[in-house]
Formats: C-alpha cells, structure tokens, sequence
C-alpha cells in the first residue's frame, strides 16, 4: 500500500528541542484532521519516546532525533529513532513512559540494534 502524507525530520538531541519536534508533528497530524483528542494522544505517546532518546541515548555525547511520521494502509505511524545506545538507570520512580505510550496508541514496538533504538508507534485512522 502507497503511503499518503510524510514527514521526516531530525533534531538535535538535547530537550531545547522537544516544543519544535512537537509543533512539527502536530502541524502533520492536524493536517490529517483526526481529532483534536487523538492528535494529543499522539503527541503525548511521541513525546515521551523522543524524551527517552533525548535523555538515554547519547549520554553527553552529541547525537539527533529522528523524527518519521507518514500514513499507511489507513494507520498512522510515528517513529522516533536514535543512533546511540540506552542505558537506563533502573530507577523505581522512572520507566512510565512505555506505559504511557501503550496506553495512547494502538500498537507500541521497540527495536534496539547495534546502530541505535527505533520506537514506532501505530494508530488506526478508522478508530480516530
């Protein structure tokens, strides 16, 4: 199936970079009209997977977000991806992000490979 409407951007991986990478997504969702309560849940789902790159990633090092976001077989997908390596604290008072995500989008999926974390998310248009 062809995909419809695209966009795909990379930031700088620092939080100075979080209002932008948003604003993007949202001018590409509210372009897609799929209601004002989805397009939150979708910026909220995406923010936290570019948090987690922003924070996890690069650890002090200089890196980028990717920011890829297109229309396919009548679903959304984001995906956010980095090139570094997470490494997470383990803090009990941490980790709800994944969660958070689940809980707003249809389908959640992590891919973490030797070149860097992928973090796709799915929404249906027919659900919206």
């Amino acid at each position: 199936m062809p995909r419809f409407g695209e966009i795909d951007v990379a930031f700088p991986a620092a939080p100075e970079s979080s209002p932008q990478l948003r604003q993007t997504l949202r001018t590409f969702l509210e372009d897609l009209h799929i209601g004002a309560e989805r397009v939150d849940d979708v910026l909220l789902a995406a923010g936290e997977a570019a948090g987690n790159a922003i924070e996890h990633a690069y650890r002090g090092r200089d890196g980028v977000v990717r920011l890829h976001a297109y229309v396919y077989d009548r679903s959304l997908v984001v995906e956010v991806c980095d090139a570094g390596r997470w490494r997470l604290d383990g803090d009990p008072e941490r980790g709800r992000g994944l969660g958070i995500m689940r809980a707003l989008v249809d389908r959640v999926s992590i891919e973490n490979t030797r070149s860097g974390t992928n973090v796709r998310l799915e929404l249906a248009l027919n659900a919206a």
